[in-house]
């Protein structure tokens, strides 16, 4: 009996603990590192060694960290609008919160250190970047949602540096396909920013925030966010314009193709759904430019 109120405890610190740290974006990091990786390594099992599973583990408690501690500034708000949370609905205290956060954060930085210098300055880089966001974001119009398209475009080249030793040996075919990666990224991020700043614009409200929506209107943000949405898609088309060496457009452009509709689709949806159709389409991009790289070496 104790043994199983034991284990009971532990699946609900667990859950507690992946609650908000909010697990799938974590995941969705770490599978950016290993898409990145896919585009450096050099021959039949270095894309997952030990390097790249250290970077994509750094990555995911980098990223759970950077959540934790949003939630920590953004609580009162998020007793408007997503009640439900650990820290507003009270599972957690606001002292434990930022102590987990600290120790995520160091924890991440640590195990970067043990990847390569690179790696190593690029999450020190975003971990000071993911606590003046958390401090700030509120305050800078627009700006927040720049840099969390950047942080979530940044996974993606952690990843690629996790196999490089001198940035200058990159090829050039590499650099290209990896830089379209990164753009698309940036635009859907940023897109999806957007959508989520309207879903919050009550609380945001409340709290005197400055975000699209709540200064210049829904209908607006949402214009702009169907924007860099087109952008996005328009940007995809780049592999089959530019010299991309051997990458495989054929799987690229079936994998892709599907991932540009449901972008395309999720500017009519109401704003709870678009932003997870965005997500869904963006686990499809990763595994368009993943596939259209790793095919394209195993047929060599």
């Amino acid at each position: 009996m104790q043994l199983r109120e034991f284990f009971r405890g532990v699946g609900e610190v667990t859950r507690l603990l992946l609650s908000l740290m909010r697990f799938r974006n974590c995941v969705i990091g770490f599978l950016g590192v290993l898409v990145g990786a896919s585009f450096t390594y050099s021959g039949f099992g270095v894309f997952l060694s030990p390097d790249v599973f250290t970077a994509g583990l750094a990555a995911f408690l980098i990223i759970g960290a950077g959540n934790i501690l949003n939630d920590y500034f953004d609580i009162e708000i998020d007793k408007i609008n997503k009640p439900n949370k650990p820290l507003p609905a009270g599972r957690i205290s606001k002292s434990d919160a930022l102590m987990l956060s600290i120790i995520l954060f160091l924890f991440g930085v640590g195990l970067s250190k043990l990847v390569n210098h690179y790696i190593l300055y690029l999450a020190a880089l975003n971990t000071v970047v993911l606590i003046l966001y958390a401090t700030y974001s509120k305050r800078l119009l627009f700006v927040s949602n720049l840099v969390i398209s950047y942080l979530v475009a940044s996974v993606f080249v952690f990843g690629a540096l996790t196999n490089v030793r001198s940035i200058a040996s990159l090829d050039d075919s590499v650099f290209t396909v990896l830089s379209v990666l990164v753009l698309c990224s940036f635009l859907m991020t940023l897109s999806r920013e957007i959508i989520k700043d309207i879903e919050d614009v009550k609380g945001d409200k409340y709290k005197y925030a400055q975000t699209l929506p709540v200064r210049f209107g829904t209908s607006t943000a949402r214009k702009v966010a169907a924007l860099f949405t087109l952008l996005a898609v328009l940007s995809s088309l780049l592999p089959f314009i530019l010299y991309v060496g051997l990458f495989n457009l054929v799987v690229y452009a079936v994998l892709v193709g599907l991932a540009d509709m449901v972008f395309l689709a999720s500017m009519f949806m109401p704003e709870y759904i678009a932003q997870r159709a965005i997500v869904g389409g963006m686990l499809i991009s990763l595994f368009a430019f993943l596939l259209g790289d790793i095919t394209s070496k195993i047929s060599v």
